[in-house]
């Protein structure tokens, strides 16, 4: 009988999404949760839930028992490779065969940015691990216009200048991380995944404004009022000068490169921003 998938993160955007998609492609799928009433909500009865937290490494061993391939979603947090990379260890040791990380664009061997360097550090200890490996590295989300920087008072308020980059939207990555997961001739593999088309905040504003009917401008903000308006909304310090490494990335277009993986991976060509702006559209209708 084939092993059971271990997703974590699994309350997640793209988390929710693999766990949903691998349940309709028929392997045994466990979401690892903090809060199994509040996932039950979310999932139903149809997937099987399991106490697991990052930073409770007791939680791991219940999770993995019986897993033979996990999605492993990294969390957030300063501590992220200590975390992670002990979670690949008890992997390991509990059988896993293939772990399918999400990643970013652009942890390669020596990345400019904090999360990056976050990455590419726990990349390279699954390499030396010994497990099969599939490293999924999404561009900037387009979900991110909705939970991140969203339209407040008819603008998107980012200091991009005019950096583009090939916005990926999540469907399309947890359609590619449920398609890993469930098919051979991925392991070793690496996937950049971008979205059809490199976009600018200020296209991004007149395709929302387009599919919502409203005037959504784009202001261009200096680095210096992002960073207080960050610190003032009550973000970590540390969460902001990582936001803002990533900022000053995109200012420079450095990842409005558009690659095939996501087609490659799933037959399907990338949601385009206009897709994902009218399927929203309810989302950007205020604010």
């Amino acid at each position: 009988m084939a092993k059971t998938v271990l997703v974590t993160g699994a309350t997640g955007m793209v988390g929710c999404d693999v766990t949903k998609q691998l349940s309709r492609k028929g392997p045994a799928v466990r979401a690892g949760v903090r809060d199994r009433v509040k996932a039950r909500k979310r999932f139903g009865d149809e997937i099987d839930l399991v106490p697991f937290d990052f930073e409770d490494v007791g939680s791991f061993g219940g999770a993995l028992d019986g897993v033979g391939k996990v999605f492993l979603l990294p969390p957030l947090i300063p501590s992220q490779v200590e975390l992670t990379n002990a979670f690949v260890d008890a992997a390991k040791r509990a059988g896993v065969r293939h772990v399918v990380k999400l990643s970013a664009i652009g942890a390669d061997a020596a990345p400019p940015f904090t999360v990056g360097k976050w990455h590419a550090a726990n990349e390279q200890h699954i390499r030396e691990s010994g497990l099969g490996f599939t490293f999924l590295r999404p561009n900037s989300f387009m979900q991110n216009f909705i939970t991140y920087f969203p339209p407040r008072d008819g603008a998107i308020y980012l200091p991009w200048g005019n950096g583009t980059a090939s916005f990926v939207d999540t469907r399309d990555v947890a359609s590619v991380a449920a398609d890993v997961l469930t098919s051979d001739g991925h392991e070793g593999k690496i996937y950049t995944l971008t979205g059809p088309v490199a976009l600018g905040i200020a296209d991004v504003t007149r395709i929302l404004a387009g599919a919502t009917g409203r005037d959504i401008n784009y202001v261009d903000v200096p680095e210096a009022d992002a960073r207080n308006g960050m610190l003032q909304a009550g973000i970590p310090t540390w969460q902001v000068d990582a936001l803002l490494e990533l900022h000053a990335i995109n200012k420079q277009s450095c990842w409005s490169a558009v690659t095939s993986d996501v087609e490659k991976v799933t037959g399907k060509p990338p949601i385009d921003f206009a897709q994902f702006a009218r399927d929203h559209v309810e989302n950007f209708r205020s604010g």
